[in-house]
């Protein structure tokens, strides 16, 4: 499996009939899920590679940067997810000015130019191309019939009976729905950090952390979550909880946020030592962040928080 920067890299990779999967897929949500996953049905069936073809940033921040959605990852975390999914491969091309100026009605010739083992194109009912967005998937089959090039189309995912996409994953996230975001996205929504050197304060109250400084476009409500810890070489995960924000009641002036997290479950020697790289899934919101009046305050609120954390983990 591998990543390419370029689809003309791709077009000289292979000489195995080739299948795009087309899309911005942030967040490898369902819907993108069950794209990829024809993709890679179609790909096998003809002995031929799965390729996922996107941009490492929204085509928005080139053209309209001031309003440009909130990405739910970086284009690493969206190249591991992809490549997760069983894709061959993963083409990340920065959108600009070439990519720009291609009509919707050339789009298509402009990747055959490019991939000449190019065989198939998978994408979503909603998918848009070209300039103007004027290209849609209707064009994509007709075009498809007229030069050979077979051409699927994936019907939407639904949940609560609407369209899952990655605009309602991303209002639900900043909401503190992460129980919603989970289901949408098929995955436990994931902080990946390093562990920074903290002041201590957790412990000083009785609470010790872990601190995991996460600050991505699209972020998560401030609050207290519940979640497993654990680090790539290990897979025994910890049950823990954790509050994301700017600690208000500890801390003024902070503009960056942290995850600072508590375990739940025994710890090997030396486990979450500065500068190792720990993820935390959150799986359940207890609360926003808040500010309380003193430090005894907020003491009894964790305590009350434990005590949840502990029932949310007899229920699963």
């Amino acid at each position: 499996m591998e990543v390419f920067t370029s689809i003309e890299d791709l077009g000289r990779s292979s000489e195995k009939p080739i299948y795009l999967a087309l899309g911005m897929f942030d967040g490898v949500h369902l819907g993108h899920r069950a794209v990829l996953s024809q993709v890679r049905k179609i790909a096998n069936e003809n002995n031929g590679l799965s390729v996922a073809f996107t941009f490492p940033d929204h085509p928005a921040s080139f053209l309209r940067p001031e309003s440009a959605p909130k990405l739910l990852m970086n284009k690493d975390e969206k190249a591991i997810r992809l490549l997760g999914t069983g894709v061959d491969a993963v083409v990340l091309r920065t959108f600009d000015q070439e990519f720009a100026n291609v009509e919707g009605m050339h789009f298509p010739s402009f990747l055959i130019a490019r991939i000449p083992s190019l065989e198939g194109l998978c994408v979503g009912e909603n998918f848009r191309f070209g300039k103007g967005r004027t290209g849609d998937s209707e064009y994509l089959k007709k075009y498809g019939i007229e030069v050979g090039l077979s051409v699927e189309v994936v019907g939407s995912e639904l949940f609560s009976e609407l369209p899952v996409s990655s605009s309602r994953i991303r209002e639900a996230l900043s909401k503190g729905e992460i129980e919603e975001v989970n289901k949408m996205l098929g995955w436990k929504y994931t902080i990946s950090s390093k562990v920074l050197k903290g002041k201590g304060m957790g412990r000083e109250i009785g609470f010790p952390t872990i601190n995991l400084p996460w600050s991505p476009d699209s972020k998560p409500a401030y609050g207290v979550y519940i979640g497993r810890v654990g680090c790539r070489d290990d897979r025994k995960e910890k049950f823990a909880i954790a509050n994301y924000g700017l600690r208000p009641t500890v801390e003024e002036g902070v503009t960056q946020p942290l995850l600072e997290v508590h375990l739940l479950d025994p710890i090997d020697e030396g486990f979450g030592m500065m500068g190792e790289t720990l993820y935390m899934s959150l799986e359940a919101f207890l609360r926003k962040e808040q500010k309380f009046d003193s430090v005894e305050d907020l003491r009894s609120q964790i305590k009350r928080d434990l005590i949840s954390a502990e029932g949310f983990r007899n229920k699963i």
